[in-house]
Formats: C-alpha cells, structure tokens, sequence
C-alpha cells in the first residue's frame, strides 16, 4: 500500500513537471475540462436565478393554498341556458365570504388593462387594477411609503391610487409621492400609496409587470371605469393546505349557485402551476446539464489525446523502468496519477473561469430579467466529474505504457 501511494505522488509529481514543461500543449489538453466546468457551473447559475424568480414569483402570488376562479366556456349541454348566468361578478365574492368559512382571504379583481398616467408633465402607460384590501396580504406587497387601500376607500369608492414601485420612481424620484394627485386616464386621483419594488431593488424579472402595476378601489375601478360589477379573476386564500380540497368544493357550490347552475367558471389549484415548474426545472437542469457533460467528456478525449502522445515521447523511459525492475503497475499508477493531475489542474482552472464568466453574463444580461447565482454545490460537482474524467480518460494509456513489452521499449528510436 505504501509503495502505491509512494508511486503515485511520485506520478504526480511527474505529472506537475510535465504540465510546466509543456504549458502550452497542457493548456490545450485542459481546455475541454476548463470549458466544460465553466460551462456547467455558468449553466446552473442561469437555471437557478430563472428558477429562483419563479419560485419567488409563486409564493409572492400565494403559494400552493391559493385557488383560481377563472371564467370559462360552459359544457356544451349548457351552451343553450350559458346566458342565464350573471357571469363574476362582486356578488361571488360576498357570497364566498359568507358561505365558505375555510376561505380566509378574498382577492377578486377587475382589470382595466393599461391606462395613461400623467403627473407635471410626465407620461407613460401603466396597469391599473381594481382590488379589496386583501390584495396586499396574499401578495406581500410591502409599502415603500404611505398605505394601501382599505375598507372605507372601498365603501367610498375613493379616488385613491397605489402606485407600484417602478411607478413611484417614474413619476416621483424624489421619493415623496403620497398626498400628490396623478391624472390616471383623464381622472384625478390622490395617491396614498407607493409599493416597494417586489424582486429586489431593480424590480425585475417575473415581477416586472406587478412593479408596474397600480391599484385602486374595485368599486372605484366598478364606478369609474368599468360601468358594471363584473370580476375579470378571484383568487381565494385557504389557511392551510389541508382543507384544499373542501375549499374547492365550496367554492364551487357557492358559485354553481351564484351562476344559477350554469359552469360557466373553473377553479383551479396552484399544484398544477406547481408541478409544470418542477418539469420545466428538471428539464433545463437536464439539458443545460448534458451540454456541460458533452463538453466534459470532449475534454477527456483531449486528455487521452495528449497522455497517449506523452507515452510515445518517453517509450525509452518506460522500457528502462521497467529494466530495472519496475512493475507495470507501477507504470501504470504513474501515468494514471499524470493524468489525474491534469484533470485537477484543469478542473481547478474552470472553476475559478466559472466565477469571473458568471460576472461577466451577470453584467452584459440585463439586470430587470433575472438574476444569475453562483452555486457552490455546482462548483464542487464540476470539480469532481472533470476529476472523474481525467481518470477515466487516462486508464487506457496508462494501461497501454504498463503492457509495453521490455524489449521492444529499449529498442525504440
């Protein structure tokens, strides 16, 4: 055991010597293991910060306790009676609220899609919803400055307005917007609220949209804008995911009651949204992941490449070592640990070119589209699979150098 060991850092040894002497051969044959670590490592970076501004984005919008209601044909056996039903409309929320004690919160919502906004000059378009106060609760949405909208502003119907982040910066850079009207689509609104930019300070990503997005009363949207009291959505919060499936049943009796037993509405789960990320995570981690692997395992060719080249250079040597009463084991364990020692030094390599390429694709991809995480464990195991590599890539010439007959060595020219 001690003279393999003894062996190999000697091989070692051999293998660092030969790396300095032939730097730029060595650089080459490394290449493919460089290449190939930086590109896994860089690729799960993108992955992660994809996939961590969705699954920010889920939980923002309520996790996996939040029900859809969302209007849909009826069945075909109804299309004759479809008109029958009022639709969504308010009436649905005050009945959800009376009828399902398992639903803890109501956020139904009228969309007037983009409307103009206008303050001291300063114009751009924006969207503007109509929401009850339980919007901020299952939407997290933390207040940069003032409050968001409440039960009287609804009663009242108020001219009142939530600007999101990205709004509040637009048209108030100096940071003092509460108080000040803002001309929403040739009305006058008083703003009571600026939301903080969901997403980190830019804003961006999956919330780019959100960050853009204004509030105001629904019976002010109702009363302003829509001229009636139909819901474009309604999202209904559960307490816990336990009482899922008797919330949805609820839930849909209440409505089959409100539409008059007509199924003209869907209530959906976020499981379904849930599971589709988890293919679309598996899916890019696989294929982003096999990109990298290919580019491994061409570097491990460019590895044996090189060790079957280094044996050629020094079948003298071979066939003196083994003259002098070295086992081809020995000779064996020696090119295998040179070949060990390129791969370590490349994947080591790769490693530190993966942290200067993921600044870099962190600096030239724009900040408000997603945000792009170093991962250590993505690291580590780039670091080890290109060790993997090296020793599978260099078992062949090594073992080819250790049969080499002894007389056909010595006699090499």
């Amino acid at each position: 055991m001690i003279n393999v060991v003894i062996t190999f850092y000697s091989g070692m040894i051999n293998g660092l010597t030969e790396v300095w002497a032939h730097k730029f051969r060595s650089l080459l044959s490394m290449m493919g293991i460089i290449l190939g670590v930086a590109a896994l490592v860089a690729m799960v970076g993108v992955v992660r910060g994809m996939i961590g501004e969705v699954r920010d984005y889920f939980e923002r919008t309520g996790g996996i306790t939040r029900l859809q209601v969302e209007t849909r044909q009826p069945p075909d056996e109804q299309s004759h009676i479809a008109h029958l039903s009022p639709g969504m409309t308010f009436n649905d929320v005050d009945a959800v609220r009376l009828g399902s004690p398992l639903v803890t919160l109501l956020d139904p919502e009228v969309s007037l899609n983009w409307r103009r906004f206008t303050h001291a000059g300063v114009s751009d378009n924006a969207p503007l919803r109509g929401v009850l106060p339980d919007r901020r609760e299952i939407q997290r949405l933390d207040l940069r400055e003032g409050r968001f909208i409440g039960d009287l502003d609804v009663i009242d119907a108020s001219p009142v307005v939530v600007l999101g982040g990205w709004l509040g910066d637009r048209f108030f850079p100096d940071g003092e917007a509460v108080g000040r009207r803002i001309n929403i689509h040739g009305q006058t609104f008083r703003i009571i609220g600026v939301v903080e930019n969901l997403g980190g300070p830019q804003g961006g990503g999956w919330f780019w949209m959100q960050n853009r997005t204004a509030y105001i009363p629904i019976t002010t949207a109702m009363k302003r804008f829509s001229g009636n009291d139909r819901l474009n959505s309604l999202n209904v919060q559960v307490a816990n995911v336990a009482f899922l499936e008797d919330a949805i049943g609820q839930v849909e009796n209440i409505l089959l009651q409100t539409h008059r037993g007509i199924e003209d509405f869907a209530v959906t789960t976020m499981e379904e949204q849930l599971a589709e990320f988890r293919r679309i995570e598996g899916t890019f981690t696989l294929t982003l992941g096999g990109v990298a692997g290919i580019s491994l395992l061409v570097g491990g060719i460019g590895i044996m490449n090189v060790m079957l080249a280094v044996i050629n250079e020094r079948i003298r040597e071979i066939g003196v070592r083994k003259a002098v009463g070295a086992r081809g084991s020995d000779i064996f364990i020696q090119f295998l640990a040179e070949a060990v020692v390129i791969s370590v030094v490349g994947g080591l390599i790769g490693v530190m070119v993966s942290v200067g390429l993921v600044g870099m694709m962190q600096a030239l991809i724009e900040v408000d589209q997603f945000r792009i995480a170093l991962s250590p464990p993505a690291m580590l195991a780039g670091f080890l699979f290109s060790v993997t590599i090296g020793i599978a890539s260099g078992i062949y010439p090594a073992l080819r150098a250790a049969r080499m007959n002894v007389i056909d060595a010595l006699r090499y020219e």
